[in-house]
């Protein structure tokens, strides 16, 4: 094992001991490559943000589905991105299962890529140790989460809520 070494360490939970983090549960994601639009979405709708309620479906958590088009840089033209998440509730066996009702929305994958990935917080805030340790990228496609962490992440490490500093340095 490598390890590195400085006053100030920042990363995700997968560059960290397990002995650092506290797991929170997994998420199962599937990346679809389309070459359809998505059914119901209308021929000219080549991009969207699909939240399936989790009760529609007979779950406690929501299903996300975000749609990118070639508009976005991230397919062929002629070609879809898809990308279907939920939090786990069942067994590992069964993670993938549980997302069928996002996928059956997308009317069939040309290719398809499967993970089910274990999710972690920190244990501790890092001001202690120097790592400073963001949380696992969870279910959700509209990054509110994220943008919630790294805004954490930036007042556990400065000392200072980001808000506070972006109003400080408008000032300027």
């Amino acid at each position: 094992m490598q390890a590195a070494k400085a006053p100030v360490i920042i990363g995700e939970p997968s560059y960290f001991p397990k002995d650092k983090l506290v797991p929170t549960g997994k998420v199962a994601r599937s990346v679809c490559v389309l070459d359809h639009t998505v059914p119901g979405l209308g021929s000219d709708i080549l991009s969207a943000q699909i939240i399936v309620p989790g009760a529609q479906v007979g779950r406690t958590n929501d299903m996300y589905v975000s749609v990118m088009s070639a508009a976005h840089k991230v397919v062929a033209k002629g070609h879809l991105l898809a990308i279907a998440s939920t939090q786990v509730e069942g067994s590992s066996k069964s993670a993938l299962a549980e997302l069928e009702p996002a996928i059956a929305l997308l009317g069939g994958c040309k290719a398809r890529f499967d993970s089910v990935v274990d999710t972690y917080v920190p244990k501790a805030s890092g001001a202690d140790d120097g790592c400073y340790i963001s949380e696992s990228y969870d279910a959700t496609s509209h990054f509110e989460s994220t943008m919630n962490d790294v805004a954490n992440l930036y007042e556990r490490i400065t000392g200072t809520p980001l808000a506070e500093a972006m109003a400080a340095d408008e000032k300027k």
